[in-house]
């Protein structure tokens, strides 16, 4: 199964956003001057530094909060075959990577809320759809701070699509749970998202109104 697959409309843009970031942001303690502040740059493997972090000491265990706040207006978000479809809306996005004394990562719990418009137009002026998510994200690390071990089960609502008059379009929620190389490990619920391109083409044709 292929990263791509995988990835929700939300997703999608906010990696779009997160490429030109990278290049302007590092990862931020705001922890600096405590006495058990940690710097986040210590921490196996990298944090995400499209994140805000505070890291510090507690025990034998490294503790990092990250907060990411994202908000995108009319951004190519979808490929369709004639065009795009285009995104406004805003992600909140929180972490919490728990390590070992020395930064291993052990976990990792995250959670995500969406609420997208999309539509087949930049100016919005034609059939427009709400998208919503709201999920968490477990990372389980078998060897700590080792990526190739790590497993994530996602719970929750991935993306819910619904267009007034025509109802719901695309729907993945329930449980998932896969490995590095994107291998699902266990799944349950409707997931609309694995099969990617067919999620997007029924997105395409609803908002173009050419769905059957």
């Amino acid at each position: 199964m292929s990263t791509t697959r995988l990835k929700t409309a939300r997703q999608t843009v906010v990696a779009m956003l997160a490429a030109a970031l990278l290049t302007l942001m590092s990862a931020v303690s705001a922890s600096a001057g405590r006495p058990d502040g940690v710097d986040p740059s210590m921490m196996t493997p990298p944090l995400n530094p499209s994140f805000t972090w505070d890291c510090w000491r507690a025990g034998d265990q490294i503790v990092c909060d990250g907060e990411r706040i994202t908000t995108y207006e009319a951004v190519e978000a979808i490929p369709c075959e004639d065009g795009w479809i285009y995104a406004t809306g805003i992600a909140r996005d929180t972490l919490r990577r728990i390590g070992d004394a020395d930064g291993r990562a052990l976990t990792t719990l995250g959670t995500t809320r969406i609420d997208d418009k999309l539509s087949r137009s930049p100016a919005f002026d034609g059939i427009v759809a709400s998208a919503r998510g709201s999920w968490t994200d477990y990372y389980e690390y078998g060897v700590p701070g080792d990526l190739s071990s790590r497993i994530v089960t996602r719970r929750g609502l991935d993306l819910v699509v619904t267009i007034p008059g025509q109802g719901m379009v695309v729907l993945d929620a329930g449980i998932k749970a896969w490995d590095i190389e994107d291998n699902i490990l266990f799944i349950r619920g409707p997931h609309d998202l694995l099969d990617f391109e067919g999620a997007a083409a029924k997105g395409c044709e609803a908002l173009a109104g050419t769905a059957a």
